[in-house]
């Protein structure tokens, strides 16, 4: 259509500007000829070596061929025709004579033979090449290059045998006006040298150990992912949820002992193994004897069943009443988790109200296992007689001959089982905090003296301790049970061993306790732990002040730290509120003057700080008893904390309004304390609040050392004059409670 379009333009023409373009075409060729003549001289027949022979008109002359050069066709807005600046005047004079001849059939025949130079070129480009042909195009159609354009990607840049055709000899040979027509210079693409075509197949870039940029980044950041799928896969093992152990039926789940397996129960969403054994039983020979730890021929084949509760271990009760059997020497497990990762503190669970028996509201707790996530264990220990007897006839019966503090020695074998067992369980053995409560708490404070024991825990909270521990040698103690040989009519260890319990537990002995009344000046006192020579050697007093210069030294770091506390009506009960239907400003006076108190002329001064009520004769009572013998020792001596649980947070529990009974402490830290109103449950929240960050980081959220009120909050107690008082008469510590 645009060969038609400028024929049909040509005819429009004038002659002048029709000889100007005759001229012009005609130089074009001649130029591309003699420069095709000298680049190949020789061309193989062929119809294109036919078009460029040359043909006679008609009127019998030589007409040169008509050769157009392949990039070179005029076409209107794509190609223009070549110029040649360097011809000579001569040679533009002879061309323009023969132009003038020739201006009639130029046109004609020039169209003529370009359409046949076309025909024949195309048929020769469809023909199927042979092997010469293969040859020859190798060599180059014209020896003229294919523009980059047309060449196979990937082909070595400098291949000349590959190329049909080259836009570079398309150069402009005249300055002629523009007419129109665009000149399009296609030029090569080049490729520096040393480099790798990008679409080169990477297998081949692999064996030429080549790369591009595109698989550097490829390989970073397959690398990159590679890299956060592991991170992801190790946090989310770390934080997803810890794998517990299977259950058998869906509620009971076994785990492992030094002793062999143990199976427990699920229920109230925590794990509960009841009445492990801990050591052998105390019967028969080993009555009156240290605890023995089980061994491979006495522990048990198969799966030990721990889903139900065992009996507790012998003793009396409040009422005089004896419950419990001897084969006692077992410990409950209550577990949030049953899993080797992230081990949860341990709480020891040491309670009981009396040395002779009595049963300890610190108990453990489901809710509060979950809740707080901690692991609860609570070890049965002999009391009374079975647990504290001292004679010379049992001192005699080994070597080295000492008796007594059974029950405390239970303590230390139970401890060196948790230690080895309790990552079974899901606790961990490095954080073990000793809760002793009462009389558990004087064994507890006894076991922070004992070497052997030292090392089995982590920190210790003592609430309502005696201060009265055993300072005389085993001999006096001996003499005082003297009595006990008396009742029961045996002379030697084997009548010992054979009696039966009810003859041993003689209430007459073993069920003293003033802790409820004022201190008479006549009073006598029976204490149950002995300096044994083997488990205590030294007085408490004595050891923990080596403990304390050890540490100060940097020597030795065994005293662990440890928490002192009470509650302001201790020697409240039932019984003592009983007395009396209505207890009298007089009746109050009355008491106090017949005590201690009163035979040292304090009456008037000690009711400058309590009132004649019932309370305010209670607040005394647990002042002498308790509260301030451990001001003395907790502040003065030992210097660590001390909590006193106050009656107008704790009141309302267990006695009636305003009271804080000897048991608001354990029973808010486990849950058990009846909070009916609003400022009972701030108290139990403060008091847990206390307690659990206490076992989780080792320290109080407060001071180190001081005194601390435990009411609706936790405030700091700047003193107690009651106690300044009666620690400067000398009442305190002289009639604290020994057990």
């Amino acid at each position: 259509m645009d060969i038609n379009k400028m024929d049909y333009e040509d005819d429009n023409k004038t002659l002048d500007k029709k000889q100007i373009e005759a001229e012009e075409r005609e130089l074009m060729l001649k130029a591309e000829v003699e420069n095709v003549e000298s680049a190949d001289s020789k061309i193989d027949d062929g119809p294109v070596k036919t078009a460029l022979s040359g043909d006679l008109t008609e009127q019998g002359r030589e007409v040169k061929p008509k050769f157009i050069p392949i990039g070179a066709i005029k076409m209107p807005g794509f190609f223009t025709k070549n110029s040649d600046k360097d011809k000579s005047k001569d040679e533009e004079a002879a061309i323009e004579k023969d132009t003038e001849n020739e201006k009639t059939d130029e046109s004609s025949k020039v169209k003529e033979n370009r359409f046949q130079f076309l025909q024949k070129f195309t048929k020769f480009l469809q023909q199927p090449e042979s092997d010469n042909e293969d040859k020859d195009r190798k060599k180059g159609l014209f020896n003229i290059r294919y523009p980059r354009v047309f060449q196979k990607r990937g082909s070595a840049p400098n291949n000349a045998d590959a190329t049909l055709a080259s836009m570079e000899t398309l150069d402009d040979k005249l300055d002629t006006p523009n007419d129109g027509m665009e000149t399009v210079k296609l030029e090569p693409v080049e490729v520096e040298e040393g480099k790798i075509p990008p679409k080169l197949p990477l297998k081949e870039r692999i064996r030429q150990k080549k790369f591009i940029i595109d698989d550097i980044v490829v390989v970073g950041v397959v690398i990159l992912v590679l890299v956060a799928v592991i991170i992801g896969i190790i946090i989310g093992a770390q934080a997803g949820p810890p794998v517990e152990r299977p259950l058998r039926l869906g509620r009971y789940i076994t785990t492992f002992s030094s002793c062999g397996p143990v199976e427990g129960i699920l229920d109230e969403g925590v794990y509960k193994f009841f009445s492990i054994p801990y050591a052998l039983p105390p019967v028969g020979n080993r009555r009156f004897t240290y605890a023995q730890p089980l061994n491979i021929s006495t522990c048990w084949n198969g799966t030990y069943d721990a889903r139900t509760k065992g009996p507790l271990c012998l003793q009396f009760l409040e009422n005089a009443t004896i419950t419990g059997e001897e084969d006692c020497l077992t410990l409950d497990v209550i577990t949030p988790h049953v899993r080797y990762d992230s081990p949860l503190p341990v709480v020891i669970l040491i309670g009981a109200n009396t040395l002779a028996g009595g049963i300890s509201p610190a108990q453990p707790s489901a809710l509060y296992a979950r809740t707080k996530e901690v692991v609860f264990v609570r070890p049965n220990f002999r009391l009374g007689p079975f647990g504290f007897l001292a004679l010379d006839i049992l001192s005699k019966s080994r070597y080295p001959n000492t008796s007594g503090n059974y029950g405390l020695n239970d303590l230390v074998r139970a401890l060196k089982w948790v230690h080895l067992n309790i990552k079974n369980f899901g606790g961990d053995p490095e954080s073990v905090t000793l809760l002793g409560h009462r009389a558990g708490a004087t064994l507890t404070a006894a076991l922070t003296t004992i070497g052997s024991a030292q090392k089995l825990y982590s920190r210790v909270w003592l609430s309502s301790p005696s201060v009265i521990f055993p300072g005389e040698p085993l001999e006096q103690s001996q003499k005082l049970n003297n009595g006990f040989k008396e009742i029961t009519k045996c002379n030697d260890v084997s009548c010992l061993r054979k009696i039966s319990t009810a003859e041993i537990l003689t209430p007459d002995i073993w069920l003293e306790n003033y802790m409820g009344n004022l201190p008479r000046s006549d009073e006598s006192k029976h204490s149950l732990l002995v300096l044994d020579g083997e488990l205590l050697r030294v007085h408490a007093y004595e050891s923990w002040d080596t403990q304390k210069e050890a540490k100060k030294s940097g020597k030795d770091k065994v005293f662990k730290p440890m928490v002192f506390g009470t509650t302001q009506h201790s020697s409240h009960s039932d019984l003592l509120q009983n007395k009396h239907l209505e207890w009298t400003a007089d009746i109050v006076e009355k008491m106090v003057n017949d005590s201690v108190i009163g035979e040292k002329n304090l009456t008037s001064s000690v009711f400058t700080h309590v009132n004649k009520t019932y309370e305010g004769l209670v607040e005394l009572i647990s002042s002498i008893r308790t509260l301030c013998p451990l001001v003395s020792l907790a502040r003065l001596r030992l210097a660590v904390p001390l909590y006193v649980v106050l009656g107008s947070g704790a009141g309302g529990g267990a006695g009636g309004s305003g009271i804080a009974g000897i048991n608001a402490d354990v029973e808010a830290i486990l849950g058990t304390f009846e909070s009916e109103m609003p400022e009972q449950r701030r108290y139990m929240a403060a008091m847990q609040q206390l307690f659990y960050y206490y076992v989780w980081h080792g320290h109080l959220p407060g001071p180190e050392s001081g005194l601390i009120q435990v009411g609706q909050d936790l405030l700091p107690l700047s003193g107690l004059p009651l106690c300044d008082l009666l620690i400067r008469e000398d009442i305190v510590p002289r009639y604290a409670h020994i057990d």
